[in-house]
Parts: C-alpha cells; sequence; structure tokens
C-alpha cells in the first residue's frame, strides 16, 4: 500500500530491477574414484556453516580464507590473514575422504523461518559393478522448500492479507468520511486475480527456464495489466513492450484516480470529488507506514516483528529460500554455485558442462532451484581392461556404445544377469554367459531368452553351435 513495499501494484512496479548486491560463492569440487569413495572439498561463506559443520571429523582438513575467485581450486586458496580487513569475507574451506556419499556432511542447510522445511543439497551416488565396466551414477540436488499445493495457497493467503490490511487502513484513517467497500470489492476480484496470473506467470518463467530479459518480462506484466483495465500503450494506441519512463505518473496514478472516482463514495454515498482523490493518492503515496497502518499492525498482530514474520513466512512459500519474485533480491542474500565433478572413465550422461573425459561442471545461481530444485547430474562408465578381451572383435570406436546398451539390459545388483557377467569378466571368457544361456528354460523363462539373444547379437556372439560364444 505504501512505499514500503506493502503493496501489490508497488510489487508490481519494482518488476524488471534487479539485486544489486554481489552474490555468496558456494564452491564444490567432487571426485569420485573407482572403488566408490568419494573426496569432497567445499568452500563457502563463514556465515553459511554451523559449528557441526566446521569441527565434522570427516574433514582431512580446514581453512579459513578469502572469498574464492573461482580460478584456484580449494585446495590451493590461501588462508586468510589473522589482521586482514576483509573479515566479512571470510570463507570456510575444508576437505575430506568419504565412503558413502550420506557421509558427507551437509554443509550447506538454509532454513526455512516458521515452516519445517529446509534448502539442503541432496546428494545421491550408486556404482554397479558389470565385470566389463562399471556404471558411476551421481546426482545433487539443490532443493527448494517450495511445495506447488502450498504455494497456492500461500499466494492467495498473501493477497487477501495485503487486501484486508489495505481495506483497515483506509477505514482506520478516514474513518466515516470516505465509503471504500466498492473499491474493497473491487480489489477482492481484479486485484486478486491479478496477482494470481502475476505469480502464475513467474512459476512458469521458473519451471521453463526460459531466462527472461528485463524487457521480456516487462512486456509480459503490460500484457497482463491490460486484462484489468490498466492499458500502458504509446501514442498509436497499441500495448508497449516495456515501461516507459513515465509509467507511473502517466498511467499508473491516473489509473488509481479512475478507481476512485468510480467506487469511492463520500458519506452521502456520492462519488468524491478531485480534491479527496488527491487526498487518498497522496495518503497511499506515503513513503513510510503512516501511524494508521501501524495502529492496523498493532491491532491485529500485536506488532510490526509479528506482522513481518507472517509476511516473510508467506514469502518463503511462495518463492522459496532462494528465488525471490522474479529473481530479485527482496528477501535474502543471492547465492552462486559453481561445482565441478570427477568421475571414473568417459562421462556419458550430464546436464552439466563436459570439460573432460571424466570431468563436468556446473555453475548457477541459486535462484534456479525454484520451485523443483536444481539437479547436478552426471553418469560416467569406466571399462575394465577385461573388456579389450572381451570385446577384441569389436572394433575400438564401437565398444564404448555397445557397453551402453549391455548397461541398459542389465537392471541392478539383484539382476542374475549381473553376476554372470563378473564371471565372465574374471575368465576373461563368454563360457559363463554360454552356460546361463543354455540353462534357460525357452517356455518358462522365453523373456530371459529374449534378453539373451538381444544380447548375443549386441556382442556379436553366434546364437548357435555347442559352446561357440565361449573364447
Amino acid at each position: 500500500m505504501f512505499a514500503s513495499g506493502r503493496n501489490l501494484v508497488v510489487l508490481a512496479l519494482l518488476i524488471g530491477v534487479t539485486g544489486g548486491c554481489e552474490p555468496d560463492t558456494f564452491m564444490i569440487e567432487t571426485r569420485v574414484r573407482s572403488d566408490g569413495t568419494i573426496e569432497r572439498a567445499i568452500c563457502q561463506p563463514m556465515a553459511s556453516v554451523s559449528e557441526a559443520v566446521s569441527r565434522h571429523d570427516g574433514w582431512q582438513k580446514t581453512r579459513i580464507v578469502d572469498k574464492p575467485t573461482g580460478q584456484t581450486a580449494i585446495r590451493e586458496l590461501k588462508p586468510l590473514a589473522a589482521d586482514a580487513d576483509n573479515k566479512d569475507k571470510a570463507h570456510f574451506s575444508a576437505w575430506g575422504r568419504f565412503a558413502r556419499a550420506a557421509d558427507i556432511p551437509d554443509h550447506f542447510v538454509l532454513s526455512a523461518a516458521g515452516l519445517d522445511r529446509r534448502g539442503t543439497l541432496d546428494r545421491r551416488y550408486h556404482r554397479r559393478d558389470l565385470g566389463l565396466v562399471v556404471e558411476h551414477t551421481w546426482s545433487e540436488t539443490l532443493v527448494d522448500v517450495v511445495e506447488l499445493d502450498d504455494r497456492r495457497r500461500a499466494r492467495d493467503e498473501l493477497v487477501k492479507l495485503g487486501i484486508d490490511m489495505a481495506a483497515a487502513t483506509l477505514g482506520h484513517q478516514f474513518g466515516k468520511t470516505y465509503d471504500f467497500s466498492s473499491l474493497e470489492k473491487w480489489s477482492r476480484t481484479n486485484l486478486a486475480a491479478f496477482a494470481a496470473d502475476l505469480l502464475d506467470y513467474d512459476l512458469q518463467v521458473a519451471i521453463q527456464r526460459r531466462g527472461h530479459d528485463d524487457r521480456q518480462l516487462q512486456s509480459r506484466i503490460i500484457i497482463i495489466l491490460s486484462r484489468y483495465g490498466l492499458k500502458i500503450t504509446g501514442t498509436d494506441g497499441r500495448l508497449l513492450k516495456e515501461w516507459p519512463k513515465d509509467v507511473a505518473e502517466k498511467f499508473f496514478i491516473p489509473f488509481v484516480r479512475r478507481l476512485l472516482k468510480k467506487h469511492v463514495r463520500d458519506s452521502s454515498g456520492k462519488p468524491v470529488g478531485d480534491e479527496a482523490i488527491a487526498e487518498i493518492v497522496a495518503f497511499v503515496n506515503q513513503e513510510s507506514a503512516p501511524p494508521a497502518w501501524q495502529a492496523v499492525v498493532k491491532k491485529r498482530f500485536g506488532s510490526e516483528k509479528a506482522f513481518d514474520a507472517r509476511t516473510s513466512q508467506l514469502a518463503t512459500r511462495i518463492w522459496g529460500v532462494y528465488r525471490p519474485l522474479f529473481g530479485m533480491t527482496l528477501f535474502g542474500t543471492s547465492r552462486q554455485f559453481d561445482a565441478s565433478m570427477s568421475l571414473p572413465g568417459r562421462v556419458v550422461e550430464t546436464n552439466g558442462k563436459i570439460t573432460g573425459a571424466g570431468t563436468v561442471v556446473w555453475d548457477f545461481a541459486a535462484s534456479e532451484a525454484f520451485p523443483l530444485g536444481y539437479e547436478m547430474g552426471c553418469r560416467s562408465l569406466e571399462t575394465r581392461e577385461q573388456s579389450a578381451v572381451l570385446l577384441a572383435k569389436l572394433k575400438p570406436a564401437d565398444r564404448l556404445g555397445v557397453l551402453l546398451k549391455l548397461v541398459d539390459l542389465v537392471d541392478g545388483d539383484a539382476d542374475p544377469l549381473t553376476a554372470v557377467l563378473r564371471r565372465c569378466a574374471t575368465k576373461k571368457s563368454w563360457a559363463p554367459l554360454e552356460v546361463y544361456r543354455r540353462g534357460l528354460d525357452p517356455k518358462k523363462q522365453a523373456n530371459e531368452v529374449k534378453r539373451l539373444n538381444r544380447l548375443y547379437r549386441l556382442l556379436e556372439l553366434p546364437l548357435s553351435g555347442s559352446g561357440g560364444a565361449a573364447t
């Protein structure tokens, strides 16, 4: 309602303005070894590290360093001098070796005030040994606290709260001088629908990760506003593609004046005049919250702090803990993640940037985790030396493709074919596979026979002849 920001119209006006503060940097370096053990190095702001994490006995080494540049490996960052003037830039760095992904300390945890939810890094690693090849699959997701059904409820609650507070404040300030009931009714339909459209578009942009720039965002908001009677047009009468410099004076304030003229009545039930409209506009356009607002806040919530806690919780349910409205830094510090992963063998699948045969990097803003999380996923195949022997008939350039298809044919460790392939690798012979195939019942195990036939064709092994598959 006021320039303090507690107003959905003001919120809309802010769209297109980006946060100006420098983001916090979180560096993560992970290396998976052939045996499945994991080396992990981190560097992040001191304020983000709990004592339990900083003192975790899994770290082999910890160090306080200056803010990283991204060009230097974490283990090579120099300690921050004890007498340094920039201690506000102090970062915690640590590294260690862990038997499982679950053993890595939860070094990034962002609690949501008033909610039983946390923003975290959720890690999953699976190693599958198929004898000829070992498959390594890593997935690490920056999880947000948003739940889509709850987000819609919070959206409606926030809009209702804003309208309730605005109506109560106008009533407190002007008493029986003016009647705002018609304006309140308009707000509960049109203004609420506008806010829903705006926030739904925000969600759509985030999920699709289309990376709209300021001009695209402004153009879309202008279209949404036009649905509710506020048309921001040029001299030709067509909707503009971005905000003009005089958007407030030329479009928003006149629109508000028209609303007041149409919906506000004086004590006798007649439309208010220009003088009354100017009085109301001046009141709602104040730079700071007036006594009337403070009185309503105190009556309903007891204190400004309690009100802020309520609106902050609603905002978190709507925008999560990383991504305020359209990426604007309104509710907290922005965060940048620079992560790298090294896997044994060759990376065959990832959503990151491949920088080497077994290395991948991700560089992203935490806001990209809104609302469904940001996953860093990759998969590699580590070929064993036995595969060169057993696949000798195949061209070297074709072997990786064959192994990729072989991996897809095997379900997991419980699959009996897994144990068979491991025996083949140990003996450097296809004989165990032939024994397994000949032991199948063609009628009772028809599907398994078909799978083995596909495998034989893939490996270019003969499907007939006694022992013909053995080397």
